[in-house]
């Protein structure tokens, strides 16, 4: 045991895991964002998918959508291209239902509640975790429809030094330099620098509000990070992700331009022994949004969202192949900028516990939280799973937790149409799910059913935000296997949101699938990926029905050398014309080259 929680002490933020191979089965690789603990995947009771860097740059990825947007349960709405406000709705919830992690820390807008997720470019992930289902007992309030940890931190250390450069079209260019490795005996280290740049695309062509113009998009990045073993039992670690830049959007028919700076540090302490780990970490993020039209910069709108957080954690081995962490959490929330908000902090201080326990065939999991926040009072959530191992090829699940999201600062306070009167939004999640493993085919099933009690819905024609109650429920199946040479990744999905007026919530489809084929040489592949999302509305009321789509891309990888690599890829391959939301005009087909040289 004390191999494995060294190995978490030794990780920033206890995060550092083990890298999905094609020869690695689940029980092999190391996951920490369901419980806060390190713990084999395949002993995770609820849906949990893991796209590593390798994964990422077969794939060429370019941000954060690229990179999970394959995944099951998953749909994407996006106002356009690339640096567009972006959403993710996993399994039929609110994009803002979905708590993201930066390296364990929270990034979630606290005034708009959500994420925008095509501002994390994919240069700087090493790998992704992404849990669907509640995770409110163990991280607190946001985590209704699922969990996305965005990692920087290596898998390993051993010394690479990376150089990417590539082009595309709307006038794409990217710059990167990665170096990872030791510095001495008892430090290592990592940087990554990127730069990226598009001219863009007309995202408004032939619809009421068509300027004419094209919507760039420019990020400017920087991870640093540093972690030092003083003794076989101490470490610490220092880490930094900085990111600037700026993306034009549409506003009415104007073009506009939001500049966007956002940092993060973190530093945090762990003490590790045969049976306890033990970290404190302190944690700064800042995200600041100026919004201007671009004919009038001195006329802006800015939002800056602060948080400062102290995160204490200890896992113990209670016993043989039992696991259990306990903590503390205490966040200060503050806003800022242009906006007059009638209250513009808040703290939330949480205790909370998860344990782990695996009994011969049968696996335990239970876990609970009481939040305590100087704005919405306190909240108490729990979940728990059993699964039972009941053949080396088959393993089943049920699961059920609870979980809420608090109202936002805009939901309650924003001038004109902020409604203070609003209520935390709760849920009860269940799930019953099958996985089998065979020699040719690995596969899983999974059905859920959450109730949203008071889910906040802006509703036209006033656009003030509601409590409304909602029902999501669906079905997911995923499949791995080969044929031939081919291997193949199918996802399908069936899912019912629907508020208690019996609407289909704004923007998510019922039907969705996806398939990808991928053949391998030894010095070259290739990748044929298909995505289909069915009929959506754009609004909460049903009126503007958007039809279904398929999409296609190709993906094509070949090693010059061991060092020297290079890819290609072409998205929207057939130059289908679709949207996700009335107005906006999704990417048409565009294709990106890419060279990288690693020594």
């Amino acid at each position: 045991m004390k191999k494995t929680l060294l190995a978490v002490a030794l990780a920033p933020l206890c995060l550092q895991s083990y890298a999905f191979a094609a020869e690695t089965s689940p029980d092999e690789v190391m996951v920490v964002t369901a419980n806060r603990f390190s713990q084999p995947a395949g002993n995770v009771l609820a849906s949990l998918d893991v796209v590593t860097r390798q994964q990422i740059e077969l794939a060429q990825a370019k941000s954060l959508v690229d990179v999970i947007r394959y995944l099951p349960g998953v749909q994407i709405d996006q106002n356009g291209g690339r640096g567009q406000k972006t959403s993710v709705f996993i399994r039929g919830s609110e994009s803002s239902h979905t708590l993201v992690l930066l390296d364990g820390v929270r990034i979630n807008s606290a005034t708009a509640g959500g994420f925008n997720f095509s501002g994390i470019p994919a240069a700087v992930i090493e790998r992704v975790e992404l849990i669907r289902g509640p995770r409110a007992a163990v991280y607190g309030a946001d985590a209704i429809g699922g969990v996305i940890n965005i990692i920087t931190v290596p898998d390993d250390y051993d010394t690479k030094h990376q150089l990417t450069a590539g082009i595309g079209g709307d006038g794409y260019y990217q710059g990167a330099w990665r170096s990872v490795g030791r510095i001495n005996d008892k430090t290592v280290g990592q940087i990554t620098l990127n730069k990226e740049y598009t001219d863009g695309y007309n995202i408004k062509e032939g619809s009421f509000a068509d300027s004419g113009n094209d919507y760039g998009y420019e990020t400017r990045d920087l991870v640093a990070g540093l972690n030092h073993q003083f003794t076989d039992a101490v470490s610490a670690n220092l880490n930094l992700l900085y990111n600037d830049g700026y993306s034009q959007y549409d506003s009415y028919g104007a073009l506009k331009r939001a500049d966007l700076e956002s940092y993060q540090l973190s530093a945090e302490g762990a003490y590790s022994s045969d049976l306890l780990l033990s970290s404190l970490r302190y944690s700064k993020y800042k995200n600041d949004t100026n919004n201007y039209t671009e004919s009038a910069p001195t006329s802006n709108s800015q939002f800056i969202t602060y948080r400062e957080s102290i995160n204490w954690l200890n896992t113990f081995e209670l016993a043989d192949r039992w696991m259990m962490s306990a903590g503390f959490d205490w966040d200060n929330e503050e806003v800022g900028g242009t906006t007059n908000y009638v209250d513009n902090s808040r703290v939330n201080r949480a205790v909370f516990v998860t344990s782990t326990a695996n009994l011969a065939n049968v696996t335990l999991e239970a876990s609970a939280r009481h939040d305590d926040n100087e704005s919405y009072g306190n909240h108490t959530t729990w979940g728990l799973a059993l699964g039972w191992q009941f053949t080396e090829e088959l393993k089943a699940y049920v699961s059920h937790g609870t979980a809420f999201k608090a109202p936002t600062f805009n939901d309650l306070y924003y001038p004109d149409s902020g409604n203070p009167d609003l209520q935390p939004q709760e849920s009860d999640s269940t799930e019953v799910g099958i996985a089998g493993s065979h020699r040719l085919v690995s596969w899983r099933l999974s059905a859920y059913d959450s109730k949203v009690d008071n889910m906040i819905i802006y509703y036209p024609p006033t656009w003030t935000p509601e409590n409304v109650d909602a029902e999501l429920k669906g079905i997911e199946f995923d499949a791995q296997f080969d044929t031939g040479f081919i291997s193949h990744d199918l996802t399908l999905g069936y899912s019912d949101p629907k508020d208690t007026n019996g609407f289909q919530l704004a923007r998510r489809a019922r039907e969705s699938a996806s398939w990808k084929g991928t053949y391998s040489a030894d010095t070259w592949g290739t990748t044929l990926g298909m995505r289909y999302q069915g009929k959506r509305y754009s609004d909460p009321s049903n009126l503007q029905a958007l039809p279904s789509y398929v999409v296609w891309e190709v993906v094509a990888n070949y090693d010059v050398t061991d060092s020297w690599k290079l890819s290609g890829r072409v998205d929207n391959l057939f130059d289908k014309d679709y949207s996700t939301a009335t107005d906006y005009k999704s990417q048409g087909r565009i294709w990106y080259l890419e060279t990288s040289y690693q020594f």
